[in-house]
Protein backbone atom coordinates (compact mmCIF):
# COMPACT_ATOMS: atom_id res chain seq x y z
CA UNK A 1 0.00 0.00 0.00
CA UNK A 2 1.67 3.68 -1.16
CA UNK A 3 0.27 6.66 -0.15
CA UNK A 4 1.75 7.68 -3.99
CA UNK A 5 4.55 6.82 -6.24
CA UNK A 6 6.66 9.91 -4.72
CA UNK A 7 5.66 9.77 -1.08
CA UNK A 8 5.87 7.86 1.92
CA UNK A 9 2.94 5.90 3.49
CA UNK A 10 2.01 3.71 6.65
CA UNK A 11 2.99 0.17 5.70
CA UNK A 12 -0.10 -2.10 5.11
CA UNK A 13 0.27 -4.06 8.28
CA UNK A 14 -0.93 -1.27 10.16
CA UNK A 15 -3.70 -0.91 7.87
CA UNK A 16 -4.18 -4.77 8.28
CA UNK A 17 -4.21 -4.21 12.00
CA UNK A 18 -7.17 -1.80 12.49
CA UNK A 19 -4.14 1.27 13.79
CA UNK A 20 -3.72 3.73 10.52
CA UNK A 21 -7.76 3.57 9.51
CA UNK A 22 -9.27 5.00 13.07
CA UNK A 23 -6.58 8.04 13.37
CA UNK A 24 -7.07 8.63 9.53
CA UNK A 25 -11.61 8.95 10.52
CA UNK A 26 -10.86 10.45 13.19
CA UNK A 27 -8.34 12.93 11.52
CA UNK A 28 -11.44 14.00 9.38
CA UNK A 29 -13.75 14.49 12.19
CA UNK A 30 -10.82 17.15 13.99
CA UNK A 31 -10.51 18.61 10.72
CA UNK A 32 -7.08 16.90 9.90
CA UNK A 33 -5.86 18.45 13.29
CA UNK A 34 -2.33 17.43 15.49
CA UNK A 35 -2.86 13.65 15.10
CA UNK A 36 -2.73 13.74 11.51
CA UNK A 37 -0.17 15.58 10.87
CA UNK A 38 1.74 13.64 13.05
CA UNK A 39 0.60 10.31 11.70
CA UNK A 40 1.08 11.47 7.87
CA UNK A 41 4.13 13.42 8.16
CA UNK A 42 6.39 13.71 5.77
CA UNK A 43 3.38 12.63 2.60
CA UNK A 44 3.77 15.41 0.17
CA UNK A 45 1.54 18.34 0.60
CA UNK A 46 -2.03 17.63 -1.68
CA UNK A 47 -4.68 20.47 -3.02
CA UNK A 48 -6.93 21.76 0.01
CA UNK A 49 -10.19 19.50 0.41
CA UNK A 50 -8.01 16.08 -1.74
CA UNK A 51 -8.66 13.41 0.98
CA UNK A 52 -6.42 10.63 1.10
CA UNK A 53 -6.97 7.59 -0.88
CA UNK A 54 -5.36 3.68 -0.10
CA UNK A 55 -5.04 0.32 -1.51
CA UNK A 56 -5.78 -2.19 0.80
CA UNK A 57 -4.92 -6.10 0.22
CA UNK A 58 -4.46 -5.86 -3.82
CA UNK A 59 -4.49 -9.42 -5.29
CA UNK A 60 -3.39 -10.17 -8.72
CA UNK A 61 -4.09 -13.89 -10.02
CA UNK A 62 -5.31 -14.97 -6.74
CA UNK A 63 -1.64 -14.70 -5.36
CA UNK A 64 -0.41 -17.12 -7.63
CA UNK A 65 2.60 -16.55 -9.99
CA UNK A 66 1.69 -15.65 -13.39
CA UNK A 67 3.27 -18.23 -15.84
CA UNK A 68 3.53 -18.10 -19.15
CA UNK A 69 5.35 -20.34 -22.04
CA UNK A 70 6.51 -20.19 -25.37
CA UNK A 71 3.23 -19.63 -27.76
CA UNK A 72 2.22 -15.99 -27.62
CA UNK A 73 -1.26 -17.44 -28.98
CA UNK A 74 -2.19 -18.65 -25.84
CA UNK A 75 -3.35 -16.23 -23.57
CA UNK A 76 -3.99 -16.39 -20.05
CA UNK A 77 -6.85 -14.02 -17.77
CA UNK A 78 -5.33 -13.04 -14.98
CA UNK A 79 -7.37 -11.38 -12.15
CA UNK A 80 -7.31 -8.53 -10.13
CA UNK A 81 -8.95 -7.40 -6.82
CA UNK A 82 -8.46 -4.57 -4.88
CA UNK A 83 -10.35 -2.26 -2.20
CA UNK A 84 -9.85 1.38 -2.36
CA UNK A 85 -10.30 3.06 0.98
CA UNK A 86 -10.65 7.16 0.81
CA UNK A 87 -11.85 8.88 3.56
CA UNK A 88 -14.57 10.82 2.85
CA UNK A 89 -16.48 8.41 0.52
CA UNK A 90 -16.19 5.94 -1.87
CA UNK A 91 -14.31 5.84 -5.24
CA UNK A 92 -16.51 5.64 -7.84
CA UNK A 93 -14.61 4.85 -11.05
CA UNK A 94 -11.13 2.89 -11.17
CA UNK A 95 -9.03 2.18 -14.00
CA UNK A 96 -6.28 -0.20 -13.69
CA UNK A 97 -3.16 -1.33 -15.49
CA UNK A 98 -0.44 -4.48 -14.52
CA UNK A 99 2.86 -3.53 -14.83
CA UNK A 100 6.09 -5.28 -13.76
CA UNK A 101 8.38 -3.82 -10.93
CA UNK A 102 11.89 -3.21 -12.53
CA UNK A 103 11.08 -4.74 -15.75
CA UNK A 104 9.62 -3.53 -18.97
CA UNK A 105 6.11 -5.33 -19.03
CA UNK A 106 2.55 -3.63 -18.60
CA UNK A 107 -0.82 -3.83 -19.67
CA UNK A 108 -3.93 -2.07 -19.29
CA UNK A 109 -6.84 -4.35 -17.55
CA UNK A 110 -9.96 -5.36 -20.03
CA UNK A 111 -13.29 -2.65 -20.27
CA UNK A 112 -13.94 0.47 -21.45
CA UNK A 113 -11.02 3.72 -20.89
CA UNK A 114 -11.06 5.46 -17.68
CA UNK A 115 -13.07 2.37 -16.01
CA UNK A 116 -12.06 -0.85 -16.82
CA UNK A 117 -12.66 -2.43 -13.18
CA UNK A 118 -16.18 -2.57 -11.33
CA UNK A 119 -16.54 -1.14 -8.25
CA UNK A 120 -19.08 -2.03 -5.57
CA UNK A 121 -19.26 -0.40 -2.12
CA UNK A 122 -17.83 -2.48 0.81
CA UNK A 123 -18.54 -0.24 3.77
CA UNK A 124 -19.07 3.66 4.38
CA UNK A 125 -15.73 4.43 3.30
CA UNK A 126 -14.35 1.93 0.81
CA UNK A 127 -14.94 0.02 -2.34
CA UNK A 128 -14.11 -3.43 -3.30
CA UNK A 129 -13.06 -3.51 -7.44
CA UNK A 130 -12.28 -6.03 -9.76
CA UNK A 131 -10.75 -6.80 -13.42
CA UNK A 132 -9.21 -9.02 -15.60
CA UNK A 133 -5.95 -8.54 -17.69
CA UNK A 134 -5.63 -11.07 -20.32
CA UNK A 135 -1.58 -12.02 -20.92
CA UNK A 136 0.45 -13.56 -23.33
CA UNK A 137 4.24 -14.26 -24.02
CA UNK A 138 4.23 -11.44 -26.86
CA UNK A 139 3.84 -9.16 -23.63
CA UNK A 140 6.66 -10.03 -22.04
CA UNK A 141 10.59 -10.79 -22.71
CA UNK A 142 13.39 -12.43 -20.88
CA UNK A 143 13.89 -9.49 -18.54
CA UNK A 144 10.75 -10.01 -17.32
CA UNK A 145 11.30 -13.10 -15.91
CA UNK A 146 10.84 -12.84 -12.25
CA UNK A 147 9.81 -9.85 -11.50
CA UNK A 148 7.22 -8.61 -9.93
CA UNK A 149 3.84 -7.69 -11.37
CA UNK A 150 2.09 -4.47 -9.38
CA UNK A 151 -1.39 -2.79 -9.36
CA UNK A 152 -1.65 0.18 -10.62
CA UNK A 153 -5.29 1.99 -10.12
CA UNK A 154 -6.20 5.42 -11.20
CA UNK A 155 -9.52 7.07 -11.01
CA UNK A 156 -11.86 10.10 -9.22
CA UNK A 157 -13.59 9.79 -5.99
CA UNK A 158 -16.82 11.60 -5.22
CA UNK A 159 -15.39 14.37 -4.82
CA UNK A 160 -13.66 14.62 -8.27
CA UNK A 161 -10.64 14.82 -6.97
CA UNK A 162 -8.39 12.21 -9.12
CA UNK A 163 -5.96 9.71 -7.16
CA UNK A 164 -3.49 7.12 -7.82
CA UNK A 165 -2.48 4.22 -6.12
CA UNK A 166 0.21 1.23 -6.59
CA UNK A 167 0.42 -1.44 -4.74
CA UNK A 168 3.37 -2.62 -2.64
CA UNK A 169 6.11 -5.61 -3.76
CA UNK A 170 4.43 -7.74 -0.91
CA UNK A 171 1.13 -7.80 -2.11
CA UNK A 172 2.14 -9.08 -5.59
CA UNK A 173 3.16 -12.18 -7.67
CA UNK A 174 5.97 -12.81 -10.30
CA UNK A 175 5.71 -13.33 -14.09
CA UNK A 176 7.30 -17.02 -14.33
CA UNK A 177 8.36 -18.74 -17.50
CA UNK A 178 6.63 -22.22 -17.74
CA UNK A 179 9.29 -24.88 -17.54
CA UNK A 180 8.73 -28.43 -19.25
CA UNK A 181 10.49 -31.78 -18.30
CA UNK A 182 10.45 -33.98 -20.96
CA UNK A 183 9.05 -37.89 -19.86
CA UNK A 184 11.71 -40.02 -17.88
CA UNK A 185 13.19 -42.57 -19.68
CA UNK A 186 14.60 -45.77 -17.62
CA UNK A 187 15.71 -48.23 -19.62
CA UNK A 188 16.80 -51.29 -19.82
CA UNK A 189 12.89 -52.32 -19.28
CA UNK A 190 12.11 -55.18 -17.60
CA UNK A 191 14.94 -54.69 -15.72
CA UNK A 192 16.95 -57.38 -13.79
CA UNK A 193 16.68 -57.17 -9.92
CA UNK A 194 19.84 -55.14 -8.69
CA UNK A 195 20.76 -54.43 -11.91
CA UNK A 196 21.71 -50.79 -13.12
CA UNK A 197 18.74 -48.51 -14.61
CA UNK A 198 19.59 -45.43 -16.50
CA UNK A 199 17.19 -42.69 -16.54
CA UNK A 200 17.53 -39.60 -18.88
CA UNK A 201 15.31 -36.50 -19.79
CA UNK A 202 15.86 -33.20 -20.32
CA UNK A 203 14.23 -29.37 -18.64
CA UNK A 204 13.62 -26.44 -21.19
CA UNK A 205 11.87 -23.03 -21.17
CA UNK A 206 11.39 -20.67 -23.48
CA UNK A 207 13.34 -17.56 -24.64
CA UNK A 208 10.74 -14.90 -24.91
CA UNK A 209 13.66 -13.02 -27.34
CA UNK A 210 13.42 -15.12 -29.75
CA UNK A 211 10.76 -16.18 -32.23
CA UNK A 212 10.76 -18.97 -34.74
CA UNK A 213 9.99 -18.79 -38.24
CA UNK A 214 6.29 -19.97 -36.89
CA UNK A 215 5.62 -17.43 -34.68
CA UNK A 216 6.33 -19.11 -31.79
CA UNK A 217 9.25 -18.51 -29.28
CA UNK A 218 12.38 -20.89 -28.92
CA UNK A 219 12.22 -23.79 -26.52
CA UNK A 220 16.03 -23.57 -24.76
CA UNK A 221 17.09 -25.91 -22.51
CA UNK A 222 17.68 -24.85 -19.24
CA UNK A 223 20.97 -25.39 -17.38
CA UNK A 224 22.46 -25.36 -14.03
CA UNK A 225 19.31 -26.48 -12.32
CA UNK A 226 18.85 -29.26 -9.54
CA UNK A 227 15.95 -31.46 -10.58
CA UNK A 228 14.72 -34.27 -8.16
CA UNK A 229 14.54 -38.02 -9.64
CA UNK A 230 11.49 -39.50 -8.30
CA UNK A 231 10.62 -43.43 -7.66
CA UNK A 232 7.31 -44.50 -6.78
CA UNK A 233 6.79 -48.29 -5.79
CA UNK A 234 4.30 -50.16 -7.72
CA UNK A 235 0.89 -50.04 -5.86
CA UNK A 236 1.91 -47.18 -3.84
CA UNK A 237 0.23 -43.80 -4.26
CA UNK A 238 3.57 -41.12 -3.40
CA UNK A 239 6.71 -40.46 -5.10
CA UNK A 240 9.90 -40.29 -3.23
CA UNK A 241 12.78 -38.29 -3.98
CA UNK A 242 15.71 -40.38 -5.13
CA UNK A 243 18.59 -38.22 -5.84
CA UNK A 244 19.02 -34.68 -7.02
CA UNK A 245 20.63 -34.29 -10.36
CA UNK A 246 21.84 -30.78 -12.17
CA UNK A 247 21.24 -30.18 -15.74
CA UNK A 248 23.89 -29.70 -18.35
CA UNK A 249 24.30 -26.63 -19.99
CA UNK A 250 21.63 -28.04 -22.58
CA UNK A 251 19.29 -28.96 -20.01
CA UNK A 252 20.03 -32.59 -20.45
CA UNK A 253 19.10 -35.14 -17.36
CA UNK A 254 21.70 -38.37 -17.14
CA UNK A 255 22.10 -40.38 -13.79
CA UNK A 256 22.13 -43.96 -13.08
CA UNK A 257 20.23 -45.90 -9.98
CA UNK A 258 20.02 -49.76 -8.91
CA UNK A 259 16.49 -51.53 -10.11
CA UNK A 260 15.39 -52.64 -6.71
CA UNK A 261 11.79 -52.42 -7.44
CA UNK A 262 9.17 -52.58 -10.14
CA UNK A 263 7.42 -48.78 -10.31
CA UNK A 264 7.49 -45.45 -11.96
CA UNK A 265 10.66 -42.98 -12.62
CA UNK A 266 10.03 -39.03 -12.82
CA UNK A 267 11.58 -35.89 -12.65
CA UNK A 268 10.29 -33.68 -10.62
CA UNK A 269 11.43 -29.79 -11.06
CA UNK A 270 11.11 -26.86 -8.20
CA UNK A 271 11.25 -23.96 -9.63
CA UNK A 272 13.41 -20.74 -9.26
CA UNK A 273 13.24 -17.28 -9.21
CA UNK A 274 12.40 -17.16 -12.73
CA UNK A 275 10.95 -20.54 -13.89
CA UNK A 276 7.86 -22.56 -12.72
CA UNK A 277 7.86 -25.89 -11.45
CA UNK A 278 7.44 -28.85 -13.64
CA UNK A 279 6.93 -32.36 -13.34
CA UNK A 280 7.84 -35.03 -15.99
CA UNK A 281 5.76 -38.12 -17.00
CA UNK A 282 6.43 -41.15 -15.00
CA UNK A 283 8.08 -44.45 -16.99
CA UNK A 284 6.96 -47.69 -15.12
CA UNK A 285 9.69 -50.78 -15.36
CA UNK A 286 8.91 -53.56 -14.41
CA UNK A 287 11.49 -55.83 -12.69
CA UNK A 288 11.95 -59.50 -13.85
CA UNK A 289 11.35 -62.15 -11.02
CA UNK A 290 14.22 -63.53 -9.62
CA UNK A 291 14.60 -67.32 -10.63
CA UNK A 292 16.38 -70.20 -8.85
CA UNK A 293 17.83 -73.43 -10.22
CA UNK A 294 19.76 -76.23 -9.14
CA UNK A 295 21.48 -79.53 -10.70
CA UNK A 296 22.36 -82.74 -9.54
CA UNK A 297 23.81 -85.42 -11.94
CA UNK A 298 24.70 -89.00 -10.73
CA UNK A 299 26.16 -91.75 -10.21
CA UNK A 300 29.59 -89.45 -9.53
CA UNK A 301 32.26 -90.99 -10.42
CA UNK A 302 30.49 -93.63 -13.32
CA UNK A 303 32.03 -95.29 -16.09
CA UNK A 304 32.18 -94.60 -19.74
CA UNK A 305 28.82 -95.17 -21.67
CA UNK A 306 27.01 -95.51 -18.34
CA UNK A 307 23.64 -94.08 -17.66
CA UNK A 308 23.98 -90.37 -16.10
CA UNK A 309 20.87 -89.38 -14.67
CA UNK A 310 20.45 -85.15 -14.01
CA UNK A 311 18.03 -83.97 -11.87
CA UNK A 312 17.26 -80.44 -10.45
CA UNK A 313 14.19 -77.79 -9.87
CA UNK A 314 13.45 -74.34 -11.00
CA UNK A 315 11.52 -71.76 -8.85
CA UNK A 316 10.87 -68.17 -9.46
CA UNK A 317 10.15 -65.22 -6.48
CA UNK A 318 6.61 -64.56 -5.40
CA UNK A 319 7.57 -60.99 -5.08
CA UNK A 320 10.63 -58.32 -5.89
CA UNK A 321 11.43 -58.77 -2.78
CA UNK A 322 12.66 -62.48 -3.78
CA UNK A 323 12.40 -63.69 0.03
CA UNK A 324 9.93 -66.33 -0.97
CA UNK A 325 10.11 -68.69 -3.78
CA UNK A 326 7.83 -71.27 -5.67
CA UNK A 327 7.27 -74.07 -8.42
CA UNK A 328 7.55 -72.81 -11.55
CA UNK A 329 5.86 -75.42 -13.45
CA UNK A 330 6.20 -76.29 -17.45
CA UNK A 331 9.01 -74.42 -18.77
CA UNK A 332 11.83 -75.52 -21.05
CA UNK A 333 14.93 -76.03 -19.74
CA UNK A 334 18.31 -76.77 -21.35
CA UNK A 335 20.47 -79.33 -20.12
CA UNK A 336 24.28 -78.10 -20.94
CA UNK A 337 27.36 -79.93 -20.64
CA UNK A 338 31.02 -78.05 -20.39
CA UNK A 339 34.51 -80.34 -20.94
CA UNK A 340 37.22 -79.42 -18.62
CA UNK A 341 39.55 -76.65 -19.49
CA UNK A 342 36.38 -75.39 -21.61
CA UNK A 343 34.83 -71.85 -21.07
CA UNK A 344 31.38 -72.75 -23.01
CA UNK A 345 28.69 -74.69 -22.29
CA UNK A 346 26.58 -77.25 -25.24
CA UNK A 347 23.54 -77.80 -25.34
CA UNK A 348 22.87 -81.27 -24.72
CA UNK A 349 18.88 -81.61 -24.96
CA UNK A 350 15.59 -79.42 -23.61
CA UNK A 351 13.61 -81.08 -20.56
CA UNK A 352 10.39 -79.72 -19.21
CA UNK A 353 9.49 -78.84 -15.87
CA UNK A 354 6.94 -80.38 -14.02
CA UNK A 355 4.14 -79.46 -11.81
CA UNK A 356 6.52 -79.20 -8.56
CA UNK A 357 9.27 -77.08 -11.13
CA UNK A 358 11.32 -80.58 -11.20
CA UNK A 359 13.66 -81.60 -13.60
CA UNK A 360 14.98 -85.15 -14.75
CA UNK A 361 16.34 -86.65 -17.18
CA UNK A 362 19.07 -89.26 -18.20
CA UNK A 363 22.42 -89.36 -20.88
CA UNK A 364 25.29 -91.10 -21.74
CA UNK A 365 28.31 -90.82 -20.12
CA UNK A 366 31.20 -90.11 -22.65
CA UNK A 367 33.51 -87.67 -20.88
CA UNK A 368 34.48 -86.46 -17.86
CA UNK A 369 33.38 -82.66 -17.55
CA UNK A 370 30.20 -80.40 -16.14
CA UNK A 371 26.58 -80.55 -16.19
CA UNK A 372 24.08 -77.71 -15.48
CA UNK A 373 20.40 -76.56 -15.95
CA UNK A 374 19.87 -73.69 -18.14
CA UNK A 375 16.84 -71.69 -18.04
CA UNK A 376 16.68 -68.87 -20.39
CA UNK A 377 14.39 -66.81 -19.23
CA UNK A 378 11.03 -64.83 -20.25
CA UNK A 379 8.87 -61.35 -19.89
CA UNK A 380 8.07 -61.75 -16.76
CA UNK A 381 11.16 -64.27 -15.55
CA UNK A 382 14.52 -63.58 -15.19
CA UNK A 383 17.33 -66.22 -16.79
CA UNK A 384 19.25 -68.36 -14.59
CA UNK A 385 21.49 -71.07 -14.80
CA UNK A 386 22.67 -73.56 -12.38
CA UNK A 387 25.81 -74.45 -10.93
CA UNK A 388 27.84 -76.79 -12.88
CA UNK A 389 28.16 -80.24 -11.01
CA UNK A 390 31.62 -82.03 -12.25
CA UNK A 391 30.76 -85.31 -13.09
CA UNK A 392 34.51 -87.75 -13.49
CA UNK A 393 34.28 -90.45 -15.85
CA UNK A 394 36.21 -93.94 -15.80
CA UNK A 395 37.09 -96.39 -18.24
Amino acid sequence: MIIDESGSAPSRRRIRNEVLLPFVRSAALLGMGAIAGALFAGVPAQAAGNPLYFLINPVVNNDKPVVLGADPKTKITVPVRAEIYHESGIAPSADGMLKSRGGYFFTFLNGPVGANMKCSPATATTSVCTGTATIGSSDVSNSDAGKLIIVDIDGYGLDNHAYNRISEPADEVAILKQTRLAGANATPEPARKSSTLTVTGQLTQPDWNYYEANGTQRLVGYGSQPVALQFRKAGSTTFSTVKTVKTSSSGALRTTVTASWSGEWRWSFAGSSTSAASTSGADAVVLYKVAKLTANASPEPVRKNRKLTVTGRLTKATSDAATTFTAYPRQPVKLQFRKPGSTTYKTVKTVYTDAKGNLRTTVKATATGYWRWSFAGNSTVASVSAPGDKVQVKK
